[in-house]
């Protein structure tokens, strides 16, 4: 999938700023983040629905997540909550057709400070990214508690 933007952070054409990674799945600091600490979880094979995985690749999916939910409460972020969501299908706002699993970290009363980031997400416009130094940081910020 040369044009999947995922596909290229993969392969090595995009860079990214990685928290975790196996033989199955990579996450990594989302560069338009919704909330600081937001990363992505992906499959390294190239599936667009969450229904294209096998049971215990889905379970294995929402497993990682959950470590790095509480990877990312020990740094300090999403002390309050996180949201995690996964856009299934372009029906679904899906802008990027390669599963993935977004881990949104959140504070009380962050919604006001979030709201812009979210039009501009769901308008796919997206705005501007997150310098690399910074995610870089915070993805090691993350990954030391996993």
């Amino acid at each position: 999938m040369s044009e999947c933007i995922f596909c290229k952070i993969l392969s090595g054409e995009e860079s990214a700023s990685i928290v975790y990674e196996d033989s199955d799945f990579v996450a990594f600091m989302d560069v338009h983040p919704l909330s600081n600490g937001h990363c992505l979880i992906i499959p390294k094979a190239h599936h667009a629905r969450l229904d294209e995985l096998k049971s215990r690749q889905r379970a294995k999916l929402f497993n990682i997540g959950h470590k790095i939910i509480e990877a990312q409460k020990k740094a300090g972020l999403g002390i309050h909550g996180t949201n995690l969501l996964v856009n299934d299908g372009k029906a679904a706002n899906q802008k990027v057709p390669h599963l993935h699993l977004h881990l949104i970290p959140r504070q009380s009363g962050d919604l006001l400070r979030s709201l812009p980031k979210l039009l501009l997400h769901l308008s796919g416009l997206f705005g501007f990214k997150t310098a690399r130094k910074d995610l870089d940081q915070l993805a090691k910020d993350i990954s030391q508690y996993l």
